[in-house]
């Protein structure tokens, strides 16, 4: 255990050190390329609106442009700041509206750091772990290829993920699976900058539980596991849906554990322990972007900035007026329960998860629920308590923050299928 422990530190800090030496690589690459297709790339964005709907009245087919193009612009940044405020500072260039220019037209507009006054301090806050392979992918194509080249990617992951559940005997979760990944609108995660950090974590994160399961837990253990892909989504994400690569690579461990014949009480400690360490791995990467920044800038960042935004993030209150919690919960499950074909889909999907779990039981002639299967419940509670936690953003935001829903949904179905009693490992079904 103690070897263990020592392994997963070296492990964590190991990725610490790169994703700080990822930042300050990223500021030495830098060619007119890069630079023409930055400006191309928010042209293009610019075009298509802050929040277009590629599916008419379908929020959740809604990309957010106005944050991609905020990330085109501080990824391409070439200003003359020290190197290290550039590396953590979270710097573009703002320019005013020309006579004619919208105000949207003139943020859309790139512009080096050479040619205007910086955006200062703005979103400093986040890593913007994205901004190195950003910049090297637009030295050698545009966006709308960029876009392409990540969207295969995607699917290519969703293919892989989908593969390894079937040969690790969980083929009958892959529906819910399927379901679920459907409804955070992957057709959208492909193509907008914003969603592919996260969403591409998420699948990454599954790929490697599924594959490398054995080999994780002998050498870190799972809740190390964890806390690096909470260390990971702090570092690339925009704070859009975080859950997503949380839920459902533990949904996956859970279903590898329930097969397994895990222990009722030993699977419920080891799934609050992983939670608890993505949420550690997460807040403390988090916690470390600010100190940096305030010890770059010589500045009182963390209290004049980040901790009044933080408290904006947590509060019942959207633009001076006051919500409940609930509210924040209701208009993100609205999103899809809206929706009659996603009900359908809902509905048809949960009959089938059903169907599948009392099937799996017949065959083994299991005359009591799985109550170990009790423990996928936890999922599906972390995925509701975010909206409580983090009412106003998920208010304002819901267009994307929906999709923390899914990893419980996700949940809801796969204790479906394993409550009636499904097939562990080394059972057999019953000769008919």
């Amino acid at each position: 255990m103690r070897r263990k422990g020592v392994r997963a530190a070296c492990v964590l800090a190991l990725a610490v050190l790169i994703c700080l030496a990822m930042n300050m690589a990223a500021m030495l690459v830098d060619t007119p390329k890069m630079r023409r297709n930055a400006a191309q790339g928010a042209q293009m964005l610019c075009e298509q609106g802050a929040t277009p709907q590629l599916v008419g009245g379908f929020l959740s087919a809604q990309p957010d442009n106005y944050t991609s193009v905020l990330m085109v612009k501080i990824a391409a940044y070439t200003g003359e700041e020290p190197f290290l405020v550039r590396a953590f500072g979270g710097l573009r260039v703002e320019l005013s509206a020309q006579e004619d220019q919208t105000a949207w037209e003139a943020f859309c507009t790139y512009a080096d750091g050479s040619a205007s006054p910086s955006g200062g301090l703005n979103y400093a806050r986040y890593w913007h772990g994205y901004t190195f392979p950003l910049r090297l992918l637009l030295c050698v194509l545009d966006l709308a290829n960029i876009q392409m080249l990540l969207l295969f990617v995607q699917l290519a992951l969703l293919c892989a993920v989908v593969l390894l559940m079937n040969r690790r005997g969980l083929g009958a979760l892959i529906p819910a699976f399927f379901l679920a990944y459907f409804l955070m609108m992957p057709s959208v995660l492909g193509t907008c900058l914003q969603y592919m950090p996260v969403s591409l974590l998420a699948l990454l994160a599954c790929t490697a539980l599924l594959a490398l399961e054995e080999r994780i837990e002998a050498f870190t253990g799972m809740p190390a596991f964890f806390a690096l892909i909470g260390l990971l989504t702090s570092y690339m994400d925009l704070l859009t849906f975080p859950l997503a690569a949380l839920l459902y690579p533990l949904v996956l461990m859970l279903a590898l554990r329930l097969k397994g014949g895990a222990a009722g009480y030993r699977l419920l400690g080891e799934a609050v322990a992983c939670c608890a360490a993505w949420g550690a791995g997460y807040a403390g990467m988090w916690a470390l972007k600010w100190g940096i920044v305030s010890l770059v800038y010589h500045s009182d960042f963390i209290f004049s900035g980040v901790l009044g935004q933080a408290r904006i993030r947590l509060s019942a209150d959207s633009d001076g007026q006051a919500i409940s919690r609930l509210d924040a919960l209701r208009v993100n499950l609205n999103v899809i329960v809206s929706k009659a074909s996603y009900l359908l889909l809902l509905a048809g999907m949960a009959l089938l998860s059903l169907l599948c779990g009392l099937r799996r039981a017949v065959l083994r002639r299991s005359r009591r629920p799985d109550g170990r299967a009790a423990v996928l419940l936890l999922p599906l509670a972390v995925s509701l308590a975010w909206f409580f936690v983090m009412a106003n953003h998920a208010y304002q935001h819901l267009y994307f923050t929906y999709r923390n829903l899914t990893g419980g949904i996700f949940s809801a179905y796969a204790l479906a299928v394993f409550l009636p009693g499904g097939m562990r490992d080394g059972e057999q079904p019953p000769a008919r």
